[in-house]
């Protein structure tokens, strides 16, 4: 009997690719605008929030895949890179941080899709 939850197997990784999106993806979109004559107001406080939200999303989804393969070591991660990205953009902002916090996050998300396939 398997205690994993149906279609939850891209959570982390569809989690991960959404912050990835709401961090830079936004920045993206703002210089594009900007250079195009257009000017946006962005309520940053709302912007980390998302973020932040779609980190824990994915150390959530990183849970779910530790009922599957027994393996804690991608949800430490994980959980250490929402960690340092939720410093980021509350605390105290460094650009090194929060692509460290990144890389964190999106390693676990690999660790995590790779182990989920040996154990399938």
């Amino acid at each position: 009997m398997s205690l994993k939850p149906p279609n939850s197997s891209l959570l982390a990784s569809l989690a991960t690719a959404l912050s990835l999106a709401a961090c830079y993806g936004t920045l993206a979109a703002i210089g594009i605008l900007g250079a195009l004559g257009f000017a946006i107001s962005l309520n940053e406080t709302l912007w980390a929030a998302a973020i932040v939200t779609f980190a824990v999303l994915a150390v959530g989804g990183l849970g779910l895949g530790l009922l599957q393969h027994q393996n804690p070591w991608p949800v430490v991660i994980g959980g250490l890179g929402a960690g340092v990205l939720g410093y980021t953009m509350y605390v105290q902002y460094g650009r090194l941080t929060e692509v460290a916090g990144f890389v964190l996050l999106c390693l676990a998300a690999f660790w995590d899709w790779r182990l989920r396939r040996m154990s399938a």
